[in-house]
């Protein structure tokens, strides 16, 4: 796919992504104290260029996601799109090798991608974090990000970035995508498809698959900050919501949520969203249908 048109909607993804209603987190409509609507918008746009570049290529993913972070740093305080970064680079790269969007081919692209990682991959992405200044809790096992040995661990296990997301897919979604092969980022991919061809309304669409995926899979941010048991209490939450659904209901739980400043933020569940409307916007540019309601 042309190179200009990944960046786009990776570009168009991030856009869509915080501008749309997802309780609990940054959108237009709210900003939280640290980090506001605006970095999410700048840094989205910001790391395009390297998206362009990514797309070209078919090794470094580890370095093209340090690269990433370090344009999106230049735009926001604190850590907007991290997450997002570590998903929309190997998405990136697997669909510069396609002619034209095939889910089931850019599945495949992503798998060699994971497969093929090295240490020195692991060894930047550990950098982006730590630029970044990503909320990140010392792990059960493996490398510590924020330990000075971390990186002579790497080295001398020889662990490449995938055996370090096989590790933290115990505790991190992101990292699980990694490891399950996007599979939640295709999930949402398809409620997208359902729900835009059911209301023709993007925004709704949006909020309708945040609500489906943080049902069904409890927000790991939430879990690192809040622990698991509150991690899923609020998936039980947006379940009822997504049983119940209307305006009111979406806009009560997002005033639960963000009550205490951002402790209740699904952030990861919003990362993930940015990576299945990246592949929803691919499709939709392959297709010619780049106009949305």
């Amino acid at each position: 796919m042309n190179p200009f048109d990944v960046m786009k909607a990776s570009q168009i993804a991030c856009c869509l992504e915080v501008s749309s209603f997802k309780p609990g987190n940054v959108h237009r409509n709210r900003d939280y104290k640290d980090i506001k609507y605006h970095h999410f918008i700048n840094s989205g746009i910001a790391f395009g260029n390297v998206i362009y570049e990514a797309s070209q290529k078919d090794k470094d993913v580890g370095l093209y996601i340090k690269k990433a972070v370090i344009e999106s740093k230049k735009w926001s305080p604190t850590n907007a799109n991290l997450g997002i970064i570590m998903l929309h680079i190997p998405i990136a790269m697997a669909a510069g090798k396609l002619k034209n969007f095939n889910e089931n081919k850019l599945k495949e692209n992503l798998k060699k991608i994971a497969e093929n990682t090295t240490v020195e991959d692991a060894l930047n992405v550990y950098d982006a974090i730590n630029i970044a200044m990503a909320y990140v809790n010392k792990p059960k096992k493996g490398p510590d990000v924020n330990s000075e040995e971390a990186k002579k661990e790497l080295i001398e296990k020889n662990l490449t970035l995938l055996d370090v997301y096989k590790i933290s897919a115990e505790w991190d979604n992101i990292s699980k995508e990694w490891v399950d092969n996007f599979k939640i980022s295709f999930e949402g991919y398809n409620l997208l498809k359902k729900y835009y061809k059911e209301f023709n309304n993007i925004n709704l669409a949006i909020t309708k698959t945040f609500l489906n995926l943080l049902a069904k899979y409890p927000d790991t941010l939430i879990a690192r900050k809040r622990g698991f048991e509150t991690a899923l209490k609020v998936s039980k939450m947006a379940e009822d919501v997504l049983n119940n659904f209307t305006e009111e209901k979406v806009k009560e739980f997002d005033r639960y949520l963000s009550k205490d400043g951002n402790k209740l933020n699904p952030g990861t569940t919003a990362d993930l969203i940015a990576s299945s409307l990246m592949i929803f916007i691919l499709d939709r540019i392959d297709k010619g249908e780049t106009v949305l309601w």
